[in-house]
């Protein structure tokens, strides 16, 4: 009985021996299994893993390229803003360091506090900035010390500086941060932002190996950095403040110079601006603020994305238009009796008294709205439409700036949907004399009376030194043509810009006046500057001269200015004087 009990006590022990083993064999083959997953299968990841823990990488920031105008001024540079940073580290690196740099710095006790209240919020595993815009004194001071430091280094941050800020201000625009964390800079409006590719570089970047107490041990690798392409504007830096300065005088304004030969800009310039180097660096809310919520729109560029009614302007256009289509012939005449009935309304010319008979001509010179209302009898919207197209309006340019403004072509269908009604015959005579809802940028009409002299409907202006042409040239009829300038030259002769154009090298113009409102019989032949200010018509002049060799066109508005011959055609003439002669004109 005894032997049987102690067989069956070893046969429980081996069956519970073999159950451990079993146990521990499966044990040891899931601790190798597991072995084998971290060392062999995740090596690549923990490997990765561990040289992100091993390894900093930090951006290497490139130059941003220089905007130069067409007479060697750079107008927009890079300069660089020292910046002093601690990267993550323990809190026995952080103190050393502290107790170094106030030594050297003389940190405040609301600084220090600062800091330390950084560090408290970033946590120890962020880097912070320990002070921004350090003097070079301080830069020479910090160098002399910064072996002894552990993850402090002196960052150089990119900053934008302007020359002639507000002169250039529409033209080259303004830089920003941009959304991540690297501080490029990134064009926010203008050329900068036209160009922002181009000026921007390329980043680089270099490794840096630390150790367990994240202290720098030596630098692995390193791509530096591509810095931006140059670029140079048609733009003179001379032309552009002259005429920057004439539109200052005014409350708001625009002023475009065109090179007929070579389609260049050689100034854009809009009023009011704002000061390019405060809008790019770090403004206050305040300053911002009063920049935004100026009723004047200072960010507004007037030259390309205002749009107005055209006047006087447009008339160009519809006596082109009636000559090319043989509604009219060069010497047919038309009497100006003061009105025209249509629709069950007078509409007025603006001589009240009238102009009797004139030709194409006369009616160009003088102004005559009354010509132009019957030409516009004759012609109809569709053929007004179709040549104001191929002069440009309603479509873009092409100018190197963002968001043009392409204005506004009423048509029939235009109408219907906009307001669902029909149209009315009425709105073919105020389209035809460049009212209603007809809208055009100053730069469509310096871009219109660029193709009358240039002979060439594909003329489009240039701000960009080497630009190649889009299109090949595309010529007027030459017949209408030399009609019309012919006409543009006595505006300035003996029209309605004689007291200000008749010059003696010859200017050919056209003057306008759109109006902002509906005006009233009372108000008829009242001086505009009897008005408020923002109840005025703009005043409108754009030109060509010298007449034998025409090589500049000159385009101004000068907002709720009044009249186009009194107010914006004396400032065109003393562009005129200064590109023509060479002398500034006071």
């Amino acid at each position: 009985m005894s032997m049987y009990v102690d067989d069956k006590s070893k046969i429980d022990r081996r069956r519970r021996l073999r159950i451990v083993l079993f146990a521990v064999m499966a044990l040891g083959m899931s601790l190798l299994a597991n072995l084998y997953v971290l060392q062999v299968h995740n090596a690549g990841k923990y490997s990765l893993l561990s040289d992100k823990n091993r390894i900093r990488l930090s951006p290497l920031l490139p130059k941003r390229g220089r905007l130069m105008t067409a007479d060697g001024k750079v107008i927009a540079s890079c300069v660089f803003r020292r910046r002093l940073v601690m990267d993550s580290c323990s809190e026995k690196i952080f103190l050393e360091n502290m107790a170094i740099l106030g030594d050297r710095l003389g940190f405040s006790d609301g600084e220090r506090r600062r800091i330390f209240d950084l560090r408290e919020k970033t946590g120890a595993y962020m880097p912070m900035v320990i002070r921004d815009g350090l003097s070079w004194d301080e830069y020479a001071r910090i160098s002399m010390v910064l072996f002894r430091l552990n993850c402090v280094s002196i960052e150089n941050i990119p900053v934008r500086r302007y020359d002639m800020p507000l002169e250039f201000c529409h033209v080259v625009g303004h830089t920003g941060r941009g959304a991540d964390n690297v501080p490029i800079l990134v064009g926010k409006t203008g050329l900068e932002a036209f160009l922002n590719h181009q000026l921007t570089g390329a980043i680089g970047n270099i490794q840096t190996e630390v150790n367990a107490l994240l202290k720098k041990i030596r630098v692995i690798d390193s791509e530096p950095a591509v810095n931006g392409n140059d670029v140079m504007l048609t733009i003179d830096s001379e032309v552009q403040k002259y005429a920057h300065d004439l539109i200052l005088e005014k409350k708001a304004g625009a002023c475009l110079v065109l090179d007929v030969s070579n389609a260049e800009i050689l100034a854009l310039v809009s009023v009011p601006g704002f000061d390019a180097n405060m809008i790019s660096g770090r403004m206050t809310r305040d300053q911002w603020k009063s920049i935004t919520e100026d009723p004047l729109s200072p960010l507004l560029n007037r030259a390309v994305n205002g749009s107005y009614p055209p006047g006087s302007i447009f008339k160009i256009v519809t006596a082109f238009a009636a000559l090319s289509e043989g509604v009219i012939s060069p010497h047919d005449r038309i009497f100006c009796s003061g009105g025209v009935q249509q629709d069950d309304r007078l509409f007025h010319c603006w001589n009240r008294s009238g102009h009797g008979y004139l030709d194409i001509y006369g009616a160009i010179s003088l102004s005559c709205d009354c010509f132009f209302f019957e030409v516009a009898k004759r012609l109809g919207i569709e053929k007004i439409i179709k040549y104001a197209r191929k002069f440009g309006f309603g479509a873009e340019t092409g100018i190197e700036l963002p968001k043009e403004n392409i204005g506004l072509l009423p048509t029939k269908k235009w109408k219907f949907l906009r307001y669902g009604s029909l149209w009315r015959p009425y709105e073919t005579l105020i389209t035809a004399i460049g009212q209603g809802a007809l809208l055009s940028t100053l730069l469509q009409l310096a871009a219109m009376m660029g193709k009358i002299y240039a002979n060439d409907y594909n003329f489009t202006p240039i701000l960009i030194k080497g630009t190649k042409r889009k299109r090949s040239p595309e010529p007027m009829d030459s017949k209408p043509l030399d009609v019309i300038k012919q006409a543009l030259r006595y505006v300035c002769a003996w029209g309605t810009a004689s007291n200000s154009c008749n010059a003696d090298y010859g200017i050919a113009g056209k003057t306008g006046s759109s109006q902002v409102r509906k005006i009233r019989e009372e108000d008829a032949g009242v001086n505009q500057q009897n008005f408020q200010w923002k109840l005025r018509d703009h005043a409108l002049f754009v030109g060509c001269a010298p007449h034998k060799n025409p090589r500049y066109v000159v385009a101004v508005l000068i907002e709720h200015g009044g009249g186009g011959a009194s107010v914006a055609a004396p400032i065109a003439r003393k562009i005129f004087d200064r590109l023509v002669t060479g002398k500034n004109v006071d």
